[in-house]
């Protein structure tokens, strides 16, 4: 099947598009959740809606004779008043002073344990009502067809709006609750609208990935999302797009294991989407360029590295002996024998220094004047704490030691500018002169 017949044919476009517009939809209120910190509201309203289906399927089947199209809408709008519930209940365990993890946790595990027991009634008095219910608590997005279509197309086109022409109050309500209270943006309104729309999300997604589920498909495309960008309207969209990019993702790999030569077992999509998506969090938060935790300890190690050839250099150039052994340099412990030898190396590469003999080196005129200039940065940090921030002469050295090494040429400029270009330091050391390097 070619990539146009997968969005064409009667088969395939129903579990397809439906997905697609639900994970646009989940992701984009789970965006809002996840800077809210609001991640376990949504799990614990997802399994406060498990017991809403299951009596929702009961009442479709004792008053509506289990007609197919209330067997499919009641346990929506059972389990839709459900969540509202949880939230009520929430609500009122954190005015009694409960802590919201506490509360949380509490009104999940109650509510849950209900539908399980409805659940056990169900299994032995009405197995087909039973295998209904298990559609809703695993998902199986395999089944859904065009109305469904229509039906998450519609939430994801709302979601939209609602977060297109409202982003500046939520941006306001969630970094900064009282600013928006000053400025006119009723918190009231702006709870409850997200209250409404994540309850609504998690309702409807319910039928495609299951209650136990549901909350994945919200929260992994928003760490995917933060680890690449910073701001609001960005990471909004983004969430949206990586949400649409898993839930295509985790259909084809379900089709491709479906429909393979030796294939014997069927893929469910909602599980698949969330292994992906899962994966796919987990190596941005190693990889990702700006707080990624590999990138991180990668960027530390650099500035450790470049720290001990600065410190090596402020050695030679504070010394009077023209040159040093490897071992001399070793019992000043700058480093490990290996990190040594390979900053050694790196210095003579650069131009710093200069091997005299076998592990014998000496500064070259490079190198001095490169030392010359971090003794500078060091001595004119000191003074500013000393005149500026009234700091005792005997605690500014160890702070010099660690800024020296992170000031900008464009700082230095502004120090020596509003130090009046002093000549010594606060120890009457004097202040080297800046040379072009």
């Amino acid at each position: 099947m070619s990539f146009l017949e997968l969005f064409t044919d009667p088969l395939s476009r129903g579990p397809l598009i439906a997905t697609l517009f639900m994970s646009i939809s989940t992701a984009l209120v789970g965006a809002i959740a996840f800077i809210r910190k609001k991640s376990l509201v949504a799990e614990t309203l997802s399994h406060a809606t498990f017991p809403g289906v299951a009596f929702g399927l009961l009442a479709s089947f004792f008053f509506f004779s289990g007609n197919d199209l209330i067997l499919f809408y009641l346990p929506l709008l059972f389990a839709f008043g459900f969540a509202i519930l949880a939230q009520a209940l929430v609500e009122k365990m954190l005015k009694e002073k409960k802590s919201a993890d506490v509360s949380l946790c509490y009104i999940l595990s109650f509510l849950l344990a209900i539908g399980v027991l409805v659940a056990s009634y169900m299994q032995h008095s009405h197995v087909m009502l039973f295998k209904n219910l298990q559609i809703f608590f695993y998902g199986q997005a395999a089944t859904m067809h065009d109305t469904h279509i229509y039906i998450y197309g519609a939430l994801s086109l709302l979601v939209a709006l609602v977060a297109l022409i409202f982003q500046r109050a939520i941006k306001f309500s969630c970094f900064d609750p009282l600013f928006s209270s000053s400025v006119g943006i009723k918190s009231w309104i702006m709870k409850g609208t997200f209250s409404f729309l994540l309850t609504l999300s998690i309702v409807i997604g319910i039928r495609s990935v299951g209650v136990v589920l549901v909350t994945g498909m919200m929260i992994a495309p928003s760490v995917v999302a933060r680890a690449f960008t910073k701001k609001f309207s960005t990471f909004l969209l983004a969430s949206s797009l990586f949400g649409a990019l898993f839930a295509f993702l985790g259909y084809i790999v379900c089709y491709l294991l479906e429909n393979g030569a030796e294939s014997t077992y069927s893929v469910p999509i909602g599980p698949a989407i969330i292994v992906i998506s899962t994966l796919v969090a987990f190596i941005s938060l190693l990889f990702a360029p700006s707080n990624g935790a590999i990138i991180k300890q990668m960027r530390k190690w650099r500035f450790q590295k470049s720290c001990i050839l600065e410190n090596i250099l402020k050695f030679f150039w504070k010394t009077p002996c023209q040159s040093y052994h490897l071992i001399h340099l070793k019992k000043k412990q700058f480093a490990s024998f290996s990190i040594l030898l390979f900053a050694l190396f790196k210095l003579v590469k650069q131009g710093y220094l200069k091997k005299e003999g076998l592990f014998e080196y000496r500064l070259t005129e490079d190198g001095k004047k490169k030392a010359a200039y971090i003794v500078r940065l060091h001595r004119l940090w000191e003074l500013y704490l000393i005149e500026y921030l009234s700091s005792e002469v005997e605690k500014v050295h160890q702070s010099a030691e660690l800024i020296e090494h992170i000031i900008t040429p464009e700082i230095e400029d502004k120090l020596t500018k509003l130090l009046l270009n002093p000549k010594v330091d606060p120890h009457m050391q004097p202040i080297p002169i800046k040379e072009v390097l």
